[in-house]
C-alpha cells in the first residue's frame, strides 16, 4: 500500500511527500500535479495517467484501490476536487460522488481506521519501519510527521555504473552475485543473504509482477540479464581501481576478488603475488590438512625477489616426502589453484615429481608395521635423515618423511600424525583416531630409543599402569619373560 502511493506521487512529478501517521489515520499529500479525474481512482485498470508515462512504467492503476483493505474510510483531494466514503462502499461497486472544493497543489490521500499489520506496532511506529525499507533509494524527498526519511541511495554524487538494464553501485567488497534491485525507486525481489552487496536501480520500463510488484514479471530472464549486466559493471570497477592503484596496493586489496569474481586475468600482468597464494609451512607442515583449516601467509611477494628463490608445484599433492623436501629448503610452493594460465607465476613453476626425492637416513634403530594406525604403514625409527632432489645440490636435515608406505622418524619427530591420515571418515573429523595415532608413535619412538628391556617395558606400559594407581599390585615384583622372539611368554612375581 504504501509503496504503491509512493509510486503515484512520484509518477504526478512531486518534490516531497509528506506522510502523517495519527492513531489510526494515515495522511499522504504530495506537490505534484494532481488528478485530473477522480473517478479514476476507483476503477481497477484506469490509471489516469498519460499514454506516454503507461509505455514508459507499465503504470497499471493499482495506487489508491491498494488502500482498500488497509483502511475503513478513505478520502481523496487534488486540484479542485473530492471524494470520500466507506471503503466497503467502493468495494461493493456503489457509485461514488465526486464534489468541487477549493484548488489545490497536488493530492492528499486520508485514510481513517487503520490497522497496523504488526500487533506490537503502533501505526507510525509500522509506518516509520516501513519507510526506511521503501525510501532507501526512492528519488523524491519523504518524511513522515515531519521528520525526513533517509534515503541514502539517492544521492546522485554516488559513483553509478550506467548499463543495459539500470544503474549500479558496485562494491568490490561484495560478491558480485549478491544484489540488490529497486523498480521505479522501490525495493523488489530477493533480498541478499549478505549484508554487503551490489546495488541496482532497474531501468523504469521493466515490468513487475501484479498485483504486489514483489517481483519482476520475467524473473528468470530478467535475473540472467541483471547478473550479467553485474559482472560486466564489477569487472569495469576493477580495472577502475587497477588503474589508480600501485600494482602492490591492488593485488594486496583486490587478488581474492579478482580470483572469486572469475577476473583472475587482471592478475597477470602485475608484478606481485599475495603470499596467502603459498604454503605456510610453519602453519601447515608437510601431511594431510584437517578439512576446513588453512593458515594463509600474510603480505605479498614481489615478482623479482620470487624468481631469484623459485616457486614449485607438486604434481601429486599427496607425495609427502617432495613436501618434507621443499618445507626443508624453506621454499615457494604455490597452492593456489585459480590463477589464470597465462599468469606469470605458471610460467615460472618448477614442478616436482615422487622420483626425483631422494631420500638418506642413517642406522635403523627401530622399524615396526603396527596394526593400530589409520594407515596401514611401516615405521622406521632412524638415527639421522635427510632429503634432497636429483639434480640439486645439497642435503636438507629433516625429523620426519614419510616415502610412499614408509614413514621415517627420528627421535626427534615430535607430533606428525598429519603424515599417517587425514583422519576424515564418513565426512567427519575424527580426532580420537589422530590421538590414538600420536600415542601410537610416540611409544614407537620411545621403545625404539630405550637401551635396555627395562626401559623398553616401561615404553610399552599403558597409561593406566604407568600413571594409574593399582591397589592389588601394592609392593610386588612382576618378572616378564620373553622368547627370542620378543614375544611374551610368562609373567610371574616374587
Amino acid at each position: 500500500m504504501l509503496g504503491e502511493l509512493l509510486q503515484n506521487a512520484r509518477r504526478a512529478q512531486a518534490s516531497h511527500i509528506q506522510i502523517v501517521a495519527d492513531g489510526d489515520t494515515l495522511i499522504v499529500s504530495d506537490d505534484g500535479i494532481g488528478i485530473a479525474d477522480l473517478q479514476t481512482l476507483i476503477h481497477i485498470a484506469e490509471s489516469g495517467w498519460d499514454p506516454a508515462l503507461k509505455e514508459r512504467e507499465n503504470a497499471f492503476g493499482l495506487g489508491v484501490l491498494s488502500t482498500l483493505y488497509f483502511s475503513t474510510y478513505l478520502s481523496v483531494y487534488s486540484r479542485g476536487q473530492a471524494f470520500d466514503a466507506a471503503t466497503a462502499t467502493i468495494i461493493r461497486g456503489d457509485a461514488i460522488a465526486v464534489y468541487p472544493i477549493a484548488p489545490r497543489i497536488g493530492t492528499e490521500i486520508r485514510l481513517d481506521g487503520v490497522q497496523s499489520p504488526i500487533p506490537a506496532f503502533t501505526l507510525l511506529h509500522w509506518t516509520k519501519d516501513q519507510l526506511n525499507r521503501l525510501c532507501e533509494a526512492f528519488p523524491v524527498r519523504v518524511s513522515l510527521n515531519g521528520i525526513d526519511i533517509h534515503r541514502p541511495l539517492a544521492n546522485p554524487s554516488l559513483p553509478w555504473h550506467d548499463t543495459p538494464v539500470g544503474r549500479m553501485l558496485i562494491n568490490l567488497d561484495a560478491y558480485p552475485t549478491q544484489w540488490r534491485c529497486f523498480l521505479q525507486g522501490l525495493p523488489i525481489g530477493r533480498v541478499p543473504i549478505h549484508s554487503k552487496h551490489q546495488i541496482v536501480l532497474l531501468r523504469n520500463d521493466m515490468i513487475a509482477r501484479l498485483p504486489d510488484r514483489q517481483h519482476l514479471l520475467n524473473e528468470e530472464q530478467d535475473h540472467r540479464r541483471i547478473q550479467a549486466a553485474i559482472n560486466d559493471a564489477y569487472r569495469q570497477a576493477l580495472i577502475e581501481a587497477k588503474g589508480r592503484l600501485a600494482g602492490s596496493e591492488f593485488v594486496e586489496l583486490y587478488a581474492e576478488t579478482c580470483l572469486s569474481s572469475s577476473n583472475t586475468d587482471l592478475l597477470n600482468d602485475v608484478p606481485f603475488a599475495l603470499r596467502a597464494w603459498f604454503r605456510n609451512w610453519e602453519a601447515n607442515p608437510p601431511g594431510y590438512s584437517h578439512y576446513g583449516e588453512r593458515y594463509p601467509l600474510d603480505g605479498i611477494s614481489a615478482r623479482v625477489a620470487l624468481e631469484e628463490t623459485g616457486v614449485w608445484y607438486i604434481e601429486d599433492e599427496d607425495e609427502f616426502a617432495a613436501q618434507a623436501y621443499l618445507e626443508a629448503r624453506e621454499a615457494f610452493l604455490l597452492e593456489e589453484h585459480r590463477l589464470d594460465v597465462n599468469h606469470w607465476l605458471r610460467q615460472m613453476l618448477k614442478t616436482i615429481e615422487p622420483n626425483q626425492i631422494q631420500v638418506w637416513h642413517g642406522a635403523i634403530l627401530h622399524r615396526e608395521t603396527p596394526a593400530s594406525l589409520a594407515d596401514c604403514i611401516e615405521l622406521v625409527l632412524v638415527d639421522t635423515l635427510d632429503v634432497g632432489m636429483q639434480g640439486e645440490r645439497g642435503r636438507y636435515s629433516v625429523n620426519a618423511l614419510r616415502q610412499n608406505d614408509t614413514l621415517y622418524l627420528t627421535r626427534h619427530a615430535g607430533i606428525v600424525t598429519a603424515l599417517v591420515s587425514d583422519y576424515i571418515f564418513d565426512d567427519r573429523y575424527d580426532e580420537n583416531r589422530e590421538d590414538e595415532d600420536a600415542q601410537t608413535l610416540a611409544t614407537f619412538i620411545a621403545v625404539g630409543c630405550s637401551q635396555v628391556p627395562g626401559e623398553v617395558v616401561k615404553a610399552l606400559l599403558p597409561h593406566t599402569l604407568r600413571y594409574g594407581t593399582q591397589p592389588k599390585l601394592a609392593g610386588a615384583v612382576v618378572q616378564l619373560v620373553f622368547d627370542v622372539d620378543g614375544k611374551l611368554t610368562e609373567v610371574s612375581s616374587t
